[in-house]
This record gives C-alpha cells, structure tokens and sequence, in this order.
C-alpha cells in the first residue's frame, strides 16, 4: 500500500475579500461613503432612474466637483445623515430642496453640499446588473 501524502498544514490564512455594500431599493447613489478631499473630482453610478428625464438611466456615471457649490438649477450631490442625495437644485418654502423624477427632498440644515456634477457618462447596453430597455 502506498503512503499518502501530508496536507501542507503550514500555509499562511487565505486574505479576507471585502464584503460587496449592502443594496437598497431606495434612491441613492452607489458611492455611499464619498470621502475626497476638497478640489477632487468624485465619481459616483446612479442606482436607480431618479434623474431619467435628465437622460441619465440607473447606471449613468456621473463626475462630481467638489471645488464649487452648486447654484439653483444645477445637479448636485448632498450628504446629510451620512447618506447621499442627488437632484436638481431649487428652492422651495424658502429652503433649499433637490428635485428628482420621484419627487422632492427639502435639505436639512445638517446636510452638506458634497458638490455639481459636471460630466455624465450613459452606461453601456448589455452591461451585466443594468437594466435593459
């Protein structure tokens, strides 16, 4: 009978991979935790169809500068209770508010403007995890 061979005990632990973010149906944008340094460009991916009439479906790529505060009439991109808003800016009952296809959101007086978008990318059709038309 012949001897078997010993399992290779010794090697180091495999590396932990990262858990993948926890997925919402609510309106956000994926870039949950948006961390750049003032002056820096952010780039986020819509995740739902908020901002369609814009032309921009779930899955657009938007590039965000964090160099400007955004004016009324403008996307922009807000952070308050440690998630993130995006819309159209405007004015409404004399406070500022984000306007989007699914409705209004007034800005508290916590929030934080993150910044405007500046470029948006259409995703690519047939793209796995994207909606198809």
């Amino acid at each position: 009978m012949a001897a078997q061979e010993c399992l290779p005990l010794d090697l180091p632990p495999p590396e932990r991979a990262e858990p993948p973010p926890a997925r919402s149906s609510r309106a956000r944008p994926a870039a949950n935790a948006v961390t750049a340094a003032d002056g820096e460009d952010v780039r986020i991916r819509l995740r739902n169809d908020a901002l369609a009439s814009h032309g921009w479906p779930a899955g657009t790529e938007l590039l965000v500068s964090t160099d400007r505060r955004p004016r009324r009439g403008e996307v922009a991109l807000v952070r308050e209770g440690g998630r993130l808003k995006i819309g159209v800016l405007e004015i409404q009952f004399g406070r500022s508010a984000l306007r989007t296809d699914h409705g209004v959101f007034l800005v508290g007086s916590s929030a934080r403007m993150v910044g405007v978008v500046t470029v948006a990318a259409a995703p690519l059709a047939g793209m796995p995890g994207l909606p198809q038309p």
